[in-house]
């Protein structure tokens, strides 16, 4: 009983332990959007854009000014003292237009940060897929090993019954080592789509994650055209420029406003020796002979005019961007599904039992060995090509275009 009960607790503590090393594609993008530090970094100016909005409603502080004179001839004496506050006046008029301003300013930084959520998605979805391919290659090359390692097993025994030759035992040895040698390499490109994925997810404290394989369809439900302009609707930075525009002609306004001159209006209380005493009013208004404000005019003129021709330029660019990822997707995709049926497997299978029964050559099984070896790589990174294409094409059109199933 006691034997049973310690089994049950080491099942949990197993099942506990990879569970929390298993990471769904689902979880991988949920812990990016947590923990990217370039995502990080854009919602802290998010942040700070807000906190300008709340800087720009707020009042102007009142001043707050106190004089007094005490003045003496011989024996004659004089008193006098003034308590008052001025308040600028400005801001009921220019308070609007700064608020304005600030608020589109912000609404772009909130475009920006979803457009960078996209782009990170992508990122994660291709790096995740890659390290998922290259961890399954490198398990089906650890099978290969044993498995040619078996055959030189065999090969040294041919060779004590004087089968084969030294030369032909030597031989297989040195495409052993050399086979070896590719899958470090594996094993070493695996490792990097693995910290590629870490730095994307801030899980940097975890040494080794299992991720779960994910059906994504490479069947388009759209044409180029179709989606050049889905990108066009959709782009966050698209967005953003004309939002910055917006910004742009809110601080124009702005600015204009301020053309009228800075006026104050002082309050206060006077009291004098001789009993006078009552309330005082100040207005000062600056004369506007000089700066009327032309420098802040001339740069927001200016700004509209640049932003609006990088929004043109932006454009252009995001439909070659379409157009390009578009071309290398359909591509690769055509070449990739074109080496579905290799039977990579079939053919090691076949080279190594006709060797085993002497009807091949040792050239010939060599040549079947390093054609499986190499067939496996180029299959496996024609895959990851044409799925970081389709990762890249969902992000050139700032949209998914197909679902994920798990």
């Amino acid at each position: 009983m006691r034997q049973y009960r310690l089994l049950i607790v080491l099942l949990f503590i197993v099942a506990t332990t990879y569970a929390q090393n298993r990471l769904t594609i689902d979880d991988a993008i949920k812990y990016a959007f947590e923990n990217n530090i370039e995502l990080q970094k854009q919602s802290a100016k998010l942040s700070i854009a807000d906190a300008e909005i709340g800087g720009s409603a707020r009042l102007p502080n009142p001043i707050f000014s106190y004089s007094r004179e005490n003045l003496k001839l011989g024996d004659l004496s004089y008193n006098e003292w003034i308590a008052s506050g001025t308040l600028p006046l400005n801001f009921l008029w220019n308070r609007w237009s700064k608020i304005n301003s600030k608020e589109k300013a912000k609404e772009v930084e909130q475009l920006l940060y979803e457009r960078l959520k996209i782009k990170t998605a992508a990122d994660v979805r291709s790096q995740y897929y890659a390290y998922y391919l290259y961890s399954k290659l490198l398990s089906e090359f650890n099978g290969f090993i044993k498995q040619i390692e078996e055959i030189a097993g065999i090969s040294n025994s041919r060779l004590s019954e004087g089968d084969i030759s030294d030369y032909e035992y030597r031989r297989i040895l040195v495409e052993i080592n050399k086979i070896k040698s590719i899958v470090t390499e594996v094993e070493l490109k695996k490792n990097k789509y693995f910290n590629n994925l870490n730095l994307l997810i801030g899980l940097n404290d975890v040494k080794d994650i299992e991720v779960v394989p994910f059906n994504y369809s490479l069947q388009l439900e759209h044409e180029l055209d179709q989606l050049t302009s889905i990108a066009l609707e959709n782009r966050k930075d698209l967005l953003a420029f004309k939002t910055m525009i917006e910004s742009e002609k809110s601080s124009l306004s702005y600015n204009k406003i301020q053309i009228i001159p800075e006026m104050s209006l002082t309050a206060g209380y006077k009291e004098q020796a001789d009993n006078f005493n009552g309330t005082v009013f100040q207005l000062n208004v600056a004369v506007p002979l000089f700066d009327r404000n032309q420098t802040g005019i001339e740069k927001s003129e200016i700004q509209i005019d640049l932003l609006s021709k990088e929004l043109l330029f932006l454009k252009e660019k995001i439909k070659r961007e379409v157009s390009e990822t578009y071309t290398r997707f359909t591509s690769k995709k055509m070449i990739y599904d074109s080496t579905k049926d290799s039977k990579l497997e079939s053919i090691f299978s076949t080279a190594a039992y006709s060797y085993q029964q002497g009807e091949i050559s040792l050239v010939d099984f060599i040549d079947g060995m390093n054609a499986y070896v190499e067939g496996l790589i180029l299959h496996i990174d024609l895959e990851i090509e044409v799925y970081s294409n389709l990762f890249r094409l969902e992000d050139a059109v700032g949209k998914e275009i197909i679902k994920i199933g798990q």
